[in-house]
């Protein structure tokens, strides 16, 4: 049991009977067993608790490591949608207006029959017919 061998249990008995007396043996013995029934149960409950303990700390760490996992994705995704929107926005609205921007520039640019910032002038048949009729008229 705890290392006692059977003489000393029987040694142990012969100094409680001295000391307890015959009559009060019994009701000792069961006081005893009783105190070692309810510590055995605390103990059981103290180990369940802890093991629950285990369990739920376990839980939490789960639950913890699938909160960083939902907020990294989280992130990802935000900044997969704000890159894709940019990319959307750049193909729809910032090629066509630097597009735009350069055939204004073009159309602005200076010719050799106009001066800074003139535009050349011309009619509907554009400006190579345009110019034969003026030669013409003159």
């Amino acid at each position: 049991m705890f290392g006692i061998g059977f003489e000393h249990l029987i040694v142990i008995m012969i100094v409680a009977l001295l000391v307890v007396g015959p009559n009060k043996l019994p009701d000792v013995a069961r006081a005893l067993g009783r105190g070692y029934a309810e510590f055995k149960r605390t103990m059981d409950e103290l180990k369940s608790t802890m093991d629950q303990d285990d369990t739920v700390r376990g839980l939490k760490e789960e639950f913890r490591s699938a909160q960083r996992e939902v907020n990294m994705r989280k992130h990802l995704s935000k900044n997969l949608i704000f890159d894709q929107g940019t990319a959307i926005k750049t193909s729809v609205y910032d090629e066509p207006k630097k597009s735009f921007e350069a055939a204004l520039a073009n159309d602005g640019e200076q010719t050799p029959e106009t001066g800074p910032g003139e535009v050349e002038k011309t009619d509907a048949r554009g400006p190579a017919e345009a110019g034969t009729e003026v030669e013409e008229k003159v």
